[in-house]
């Protein structure tokens, strides 16, 4: 290729030799509707004057928003998808577990039904047929929530970035299944344990104990024995257990990741059988790594038999067989639920049950609980007399 140089005081515009003699083309960077580094390039003109007028045409069509709006007019979901993920991850706004999770739903329900679809070309009616498909599909209210709302990232994201002039999928009708019952009485629960004792040998118990602390199941999973320090509490006379809350694992980081939150970031303590239940399980998990000639970085708490991280969906597992013996269903985010309801429900102080979940404000943890049968009475009897 020719060296193209510059023509004096004509910005744009550039000469070079060929074996017909001297010609002229144009050159031209600019940003399309994207935030891409694009390049106009065309050559070939004899005379410097039509070089000239080319390039001047083409900027009054950049200032115009000609030609990144003929751009933004053929760019497909999929294709505004892609680059918006790339700069979220770019940008620090997404985390990897972040742009994995709406990946799948992205993946999975969104990409087969309007990948290839102009951004322009999607209606608020074929979407909220797609909406009403889910729905009747049997999907929960709160999965086609999370479909709906990364639908909506993507297209609030073109709106401000002006590659589609409205985001028309505002106020959509979303419907699903019923979410699951969060409600569970302290009879329930206390039958469920004993239905745990009983099929459960003591490490898998303490696992189970350790998730009716309020924790995520991605902390639970999450923590190693470096994350428990066991102290002894002089004016009680009795072993205390220090937890650090600082990672957790899930089916997408399953060697660990950050937490959900700054918030989620914090230190609780336990104390009586619990921290027996843990020192139980300090010991076995490492029993199993020097039985399994295992040197690892980072000693995980939970542990197969292999001396291998148990896959972080194990405490659904080990619930679920617990729930199929008693008659009773709890999944590891209801005793979350529970543990806040029950807090609460004991006058402990909001702020400091806040701490203890991890939540970011006081009207997460107030979202987080149940009335109760006790509790209603409770409250019953403080207007009864004057009935």
């Amino acid at each position: 290729m020719p060296k193209w140089t510059p023509y004096k005081r004509h910005p744009g515009v550039y000469e070079y030799q060929t074996k017909k003699g001297k010609r002229f083309g144009v050159r031209r960077t600019y940003d399309d509707a994207m935030g891409e580094r694009k390049e106009f390039s065309k050559s070939g003109f004899i005379h410097w004057q039509d070089a000239d007028i080319e390039i001047k045409q083409f900027e009054a069509k950049l200032v115009s928003g000609e030609v990144s709006g003929s751009l933004a007019h053929r760019m497909t979901v999929d294709q505004y998808y892609q680059q918006m993920v790339k700069r979220k991850m770019k940008m620090g706004i997404w985390r990897e577990s972040t742009a994995r999770a709406n990946g799948n739903f992205y993946s999975k329900y969104l990409k087969p039904a309007f990948g290839k679809t102009p951004l322009q070309d999607v209606s608020r009616a074929k979407y909220q047929r797609f909406l009403d498909a889910l729905s009747q599909s049997g999907l929960a209210l709160t999965t086609v929530h999370t479909i709906d709302a990364v639908m909506k990232s993507i297209m609030n994201a073109a709106e401000f970035e002006d590659v589609i002039d409205k985001n028309r999928l505002r106020g959509m009708q979303v419907n699903g299944k019923a979410p699951r019952n969060k409600d569970l009485e302290p009879h329930s629960f206390e039958l469920w344990l004993n239905a745990a004792k009983t099929n459960l040998d003591k490490y898998e118990m303490a696992l189970i104990i350790t998730a009716t602390l309020g924790l995520r199941r991605g902390e639970v999973m999450g923590l190693r024995n470096e994350s428990i320090k066991i102290s002894h509490d002089q004016i009680n006379d009795a072993d205390v257990a220090q937890i650090s809350i600082d990672m957790q694992r899930n089916t997408n980081e399953l060697n660990g990741g950050p937490l959900k939150t700054k918030s989620s970031y914090r230190t609780i303590w336990a104390f009586g059988k619990t921290v027996d239940y843990l020192k139980y399980a300090m010991v076995t998990a490492d029993n199993l790594r020097q039985r399994n000639h295992i040197q690892a970085e980072k000693h995980w708490l939970w542990l197969n038999n292999d001396g291998n991280p148990l896959h972080p969906t194990h405490l659904n597992r080990l619930m679920r067989r617990v729930s199929n013996e008693s008659g009773i269903e709890v999944y590891p985010h209801l005793l979350r639920h529970y543990f806040a309801t029950q807090a609460i429900a004991a006058n402990k102080p909001q702020i400091d049950v806040m701490h203890y979940l991890g939540h970011k404000n006081l009207q997460m943890t107030a979202d987080y609980t149940r009335s109760t049968k006790a509790a209603s009475l409770n409250v019953f009897n403080s207007i009864d007399k004057f009935l």
